[in-house]
């Protein structure tokens, strides 16, 4: 049976497959500058590599992303340093090195802080209640224009003359109310689960 020589990286010294010794004379030839007849682990776990150490093969974390048929970097671990001032807004950080990532990487995207979440949603409040003032004017309208909205908005007081600022009045205590939740929240996740609705 021939000998088989393990083929490593002459960079990484990571494994990349065996192939049979070459042989001198009957003899193998089993030393060689990128290959040992050292065989590597028998299992590598997902997420690891085999990397010679010039002795052994030792089981590495291989965080990389890696190219695929077309050229087209795939997989890899994503990160963020918010140590060196990542942030929600980051793009995610790959490594092009073996072994862990960095020292306070994490593999989550840092959440927005609690100031901006309760923007977002201040914002989404007041544009459900204006959305909700224009459906309960000219129902059953899908999209009405500015003029449909103005028209409605006389009509209705012509037959009712409260009706419209009893409408605003509604709609805008509904918002203050939501406000209110919003404001008082601690926490991403309540105000996340302010559910914005309006009665039209």
């Amino acid at each position: 049976m021939a000998t088989m020589m393990y083929m490593f990286d002459a960079k990484t010294r990571e494994y990349k497959g065996s192939r049979p010794a070459q042989e001198l004379n009957g003899k193998a030839l089993t030393k060689s500058a990128f290959a040992t007849p050292t065989p590597p682990p028998t299992s590598i776990p997902e997420g690891h590599v085999a990397r010679w150490t010039g002795s052994e093969w030792e089981l590495v974390e291989d965080h990389r992303q890696h190219l695929d048929s077309k050229g087209t970097k795939q997989g890899g671990t994503p990160y963020w340093l918010p140590s060196e001032g990542d942030d929600w807004q980051s793009q995610p950080r790959y490594t092009e090195d073996l072994g862990p990532l960095p020292d306070g990487a994490v593999t989550m995207r840092p959440e927005k802080p609690l100031s901006v979440v309760k923007e977002e949603k201040e914002l989404e409040v007041r544009s459900a209640c204006d959305a909700a003032i224009i459906a309960s004017l000219t129902m059953p309208a899908a999209s009405p224009s500015v003029t449909e909205v103005s028209v409605a908005a006389a009509s209705l007081a012509a037959v009712d003359p409260d009706g419209p600022d009893t409408i605003l009045a509604l709609h805008a205590a509904r918002r203050d109310e939501l406000l209110a939740l919003i404001n008082a929240a601690d926490s991403v996740a309540a105000v996340q689960s302010v559910e914005v609705t309006y009665a039209v």
